[in-house]
């Protein structure tokens, strides 16, 4: 293989984890084992520690010739010459580096529903990117044929992801403004005044009928959810992970129960509904049963106001089917307990289950958790993760094994998604501020002795939210 032909798949694939978050983990699992053929981690921090010794040299040569050391000065021009030849070397390299071994936010997956807004993208915009990850997929699954099946099998997905424009020309539909706004930019971008002409005038009869669309509008897009998650996990892979404190669980199907609330999920739309007052966002009234904790309002509510991700990118919405999954079911310790401690946490490289905050969390399940799957459990990374436990299972399994009645937080799988794409880590459970049905995002580098980590290994189809249309 030509170097142009693996800086070709190294770029293909740095743009893939980008655009197919969903497997963003694999993706830059696959672009690391192509650049350890030309620059491994190791020597890439060798060259950044060089970089900063050659930054260090014209004071320490400058020192010399005060000294009329020579020989000093000498010496030190060799050296620098000897490194800016080397780092040019490795320049090229590097620039892969960067993006392959930096750690680094999953990217929100722009194929979401709803979300190509939050990265910038118009829907013109998000149909180009389709197309490039088209052509991408197709390139791989010919230059890479180790992995040609992986490339093929996403080649399909992607074929089958239709993305329909909104018929704005429609009278009889709503169309939310930032689509209209969308239409505009790109209507101005292309040159087409007339259309420009068309989009304002629709805006301008949006605005003067106060732009409030109906609660049927707004609750127009239903989640659909799957059947269930189950699935027959060999004897060998549950002994295997008892080893590593994880049990088997199979989580019981609460999908009827929760489906009605599923349609007050967030919106695009939600974001642009202002009440009397300016910036003041109205969330539409949810009609809870009496007998709703108010813990669990609120959690539902936070779904309402705040679009969330999970730890692929990808938009969470939680499904309440059954589900088979392994995950560590230890009992929550009292106030003053050991927090349990395993043979996973050493494999990750984490010392301790509490004081981590996430970001070094995600950075430890990026570096191992593939590898645990498939050489510790014998499962397949492409259809099996390591993560935090999501949410919706930790309150299901939680209300089995009385988690959420100390005063401790557990990490979440995911993120809530704030003004400006900024994140916040899901966290939740603790017993006061609403037990197993708290939930809250905390800042990515906050930890505590009080907020513990709880893993799981899950299908990776949970993780996904699409699959024929958008």
């Amino acid at each position: 293989m030509t170097i142009q032909d693996r800086h070709d798949i190294l770029t293909r694939l740095i743009d893939l984890a980008s655009a197919d978050t969903y497997y963003h983990d694999l993706y830059r699992q696959r672009a690391s084992f192509y650049l350890q053929q030309e620059l491994s981690q190791d020597a890439y921090h060798a060259y950044k520690k060089m970089k900063i010794q050659k930054g260090a040299l014209p004071n320490q040569i400058r020192n010399a010739i005060l000294q009329k050391d020579w020989q000093t000065v000498k010496e030190l021009t060799e050296q620098d010459k000897k490194m800016r030849s080397e780092l040019q070397r490795r320049a090229e390299s590097v620039v892969f580096a960067e993006k392959i071994y930096e750690p680094v936010d999953v990217a929100i997956d722009p194929f979401s529903p709803g979300m190509h807004t939050l990265v910038g993208l118009t829907m013109g915009r998000l149909k180009e990117l389709h197309r490039k990850t088209v052509v991408s997929l197709q390139k791989l699954s010919e230059k890479d044929n180790d992995w040609r099946g992986f490339y093929q099998q996403r080649l399909e997905v992607f074929n089958t992801l239709s993305i329909s424009d909104a018929s704005i020309d429609d009278e009889e539909q709503f169309v939310p403004e930032v689509v209209l706004e969308e239409e505009a930019e790109e209507a101005l971008e292309s040159g087409n005044m007339a259309r420009l002409e068309q989009l304002a005038e629709k805006i301008l009869e949006g605005k003067n009928d106060d732009g409030q669309p109906t609660s049927e509008q707004l609750l127009a897009d239903k989640h659909q959810h799957p059947d269930d998650f189950l699935y027959q996990f060999s004897p060998a892979v549950i002994e295997r992970a008892a080893q590593f404190g994880l049990s088997h669980y199979q989580v019981a199907e609460n999908s009827q129960e929760y489906a009605p609330l599923s349609r007050f999920a967030w919106h695009p739309t939600f974001t642009d509904v202002e009440d009397r007052e300016p910036h003041v966002l109205q969330v539409p009234d949810i009609p809870f049963d009496d007998n709703t904790p108010e813990a669990l309002k609120a959690r539902i509510q936070m779904f309402a106001v705040h679009p969330f991700i999970n730890s692929s990118g990808v938009r969470f919405l939680p499904h309440m089917v059954a589900e088979d999954l392994l995950v560590e079911d230890f009992p929550e310790p009292e106030a003053g307990g050991v927090f349990p401690d395993g043979g996973l946490l050493k494999f990750l490289g984490l010392n301790q289950r509490s004081l981590l905050d996430r970001q070094t969390i995600e950075a430890a399940l990026l570096a191992h958790g593939n590898t645990f799957v498939e050489q510790e459990l014998g499962l397949d990374p492409r259809q099996f993760k390591l993560v935090c436990i999501p949410a919706d299972l930790h309150l299901r399994i939680g209300q089995d094994r009385g988690w959420g009645q100390q005063k401790i937080w557990t990490h979440f799988d995911g993120y809530m998604v704030m003004e400006a794409g900024r994140r916040r880590a899901l966290a939740g459970g603790d017993v006061r501020y609403g037990g197993i049905y708290d939930l809250l995002g905390i800042s990515r580098n906050y930890s505590s002795e009080r907020i513990i980590t709880r893993f799981a290994v899950v299908q990776r189809k949970r993780l996904a939210v699409w699959q024929n249309g958008l």
